[in-house]
């Protein structure tokens, strides 16, 4: 069974969210590759919480060294922040979804090869 995991954070400010969110775009799918999907959602000024879906608990582990190397990097602007995880128990999504997001998997794109190009430049 597919498992979710629910990140809720808590910034110290708005350039710090922002700042996060770019890192964030940039190291996606380094820190988190075998999350299935991911859903961020601004949940007010300075909070966000963030659905990553992944195969299994086993695959969901895999990514939790990852996801202290984020949160290592980040921490210094965050409030507050926890997460759960439980067996996913309904997922839908409507056969004519046409979902908007501020990010797009082209602006992770674009972060991760501005990230690239600062490491070997």
């Amino acid at each position: 069974m597919s498992v979710g995991r629910i990140t809720m954070v808590e910034w110290t400010s708005d350039a710090a969210m922002k700042a996060a969110f770019k890192l964030y775009l940039s190291t996606q799918k380094e820190y988190f590759p075998n999350a299935q999907a991911v859903i961020n959602v601004k949940t007010g000024p300075l909070s966000m919480m963030s659905l990553a879906i992944y195969e299994s608990f086993e695959e969901a582990e895999k990514n939790l060294v990852g996801r202290q190397k984020f949160n290592d990097t980040v921490n210094i602007f965050v409030k507050d922040t926890f997460y759960y995880e439980g067996d996913l128990h309904y997922f839908f999504q409507g056969p004519n979804a046409a979902i908007v997001a501020e990010y797009t998997e082209k602006d992770r794109q674009f972060f991760e090869a501005e990230k690239k190009a600062e490491k070997s430049g």
